[in-house]
């Protein structure tokens, strides 16, 4: 019930519950006010009033305990010749919290029991006894209304329960298979250089430049190293369509990303301030993945005619924003997988990764990568 007038009520169970109480009190004792003017006034009509409604604070906890307790009262009220005056609305409260807070065993007895105090008014109707049966009718149809009302309510939380289950299982799913994915291309990027220093370090050896004994020691301990993190990480390459051992993008790459974009009809351009320098490659493959699935939001999403690039080489850190003019990703954020890659990224190297309004008119997506992890 987001953004409507009543929301913020449903999310403060304590006060519902007070309003409860205070409505089927505030019935009870206009009904015995009406009374007292009339000359029928019977001062244990509020006694049984105040049985009947506060007893309701404890609906949720204590459903069945609750409305045993005010149907209790309402059958001492009726045995004691009140059964023509006003009970309030607590009776129908209480079935509504056995329908919606109880079990099922305890529901079903509770809808029984309306069903059969509706069956047996009307037969006792048609035997003529006519002022039970107006006891019995109220009694029986406000109750079943209150049931199925319940049952609605009910059935509703149930399937918005499943429903946010499976979305958060979605997200959850989701960002396994980006880290998968990050873990790969790390694992790519890694053994790269290993293999690098493996062919370095024997080549120095076979050339006699350096000191053979300790090339040789670099040598083993590189290609050991790779095989252990080949063992390891091997098994992320199960999954099907997993990348192959080829040189990973680095941020020198985006113009490519930006010429999709261009190609796509998008006015796209790039902007790099501060320092160009050397960066560890895996925060270079990580900038340009955020880059590239920026873009892929924007043409995905945005309805954009125009985004801009900016990459700003900081002292300690790299830092990208990606803006665009669209006007149709405002649910990016809250639903789409590929902020959870982004920010699945960022959190490897311990950065930042904001989203908000755009200078251009739409939507911007903003990352820190620190360099020096």
């Amino acid at each position: 019930m987001r953004g409507r007038p009543w929301s913020w009520i449903t999310g403060r169970p304590r006060l519902t519950d007070g309003l409860v109480v205070a409505f089927s009190l505030a019935v009870g004792v206009g009904g015995a006010v009406g009374l007292f003017f009339r000359g029928s006034f019977t001062p244990a009509l509020v006694l049984f009033v105040v049985l009947e409604s506060l007893p309701l604070w404890w609906r949720r906890r204590y459903p069945v305990l609750v409305l045993g307790l005010i149907a209790g009262a309402d059958v001492v009220r009726w045995a004691l010749g009140f059964s023509n005056e006003p009970s309030g609305p607590a009776l129908v409260f209480a079935v509504y919290a056995v329908s919606v807070y109880g079990r099922s065993s305890a529901r079903l007895v509770v809808a029984g029991i309306a069903i059969a105090l509706i069956v047996t008014a009307v037969a006792l109707l048609l035997l003529g006894e006519f002022p039970v049966s107006r006891d019995l009718i109220p009694a029986g149809a406000l109750s079943l209304v209150g049931w199925v009302i319940g049952d609605y309510v009910r059935s509703r939380r149930q399937f918005f329960g499943e429903l946010e289950a499976r979305h958060q299982k979605d997200r959850e799913q989701a960002a396994e298979e980006e880290r998968l994915r990050i873990a790969r291309e790390l694992h790519d990027v890694v053994a790269h250089n290993v293999s690098v220093m493996a062919i370095q370090a024997g080549a120095a050896r076979v050339s006699g430049n350096s000191s053979q004994e300790a090339l040789e020691s670099i040598e083993k301990s590189a290609r050991a190293t790779l095989s252990e993190l080949n063992k390891m990480l091997g098994v992320l390459r199960k999954s099907p369509g997993a990348p192959e051992l080829t040189p990973q993008p680095s941020l020198g790459d985006i113009d490519a990303v930006l010429k999709t974009a261009r190609d796509a009809g998008l006015q796209a351009t790039l902007k790099v301030t501060g320092q160009p320098r050397a960066l560890p490659a895996a925060v270079h493959l990580s900038a340009y993945r955020i880059v590239q699935e920026a873009i892929t939001n924007v043409l995905k999403h945005a309805n954009a005619s125009r985004v801009e690039v900016v990459v700003d080489y900081q002292t300690d850190a790299v830092a990208l924003t990606i803006s665009d003019n669209g006007s149709g990703a405002t649910e990016v954020p809250s639903i789409g997988h590929g902020l959870i890659g982004m920010r699945e990224r960022v959190e490897i190297f311990g950065g930042h990764l904001g989203t908000g309004s755009s200078s251009l008119g739409g939507f911007t997506v903003r990352a820190r990568l620190p360099s020096n992890t």
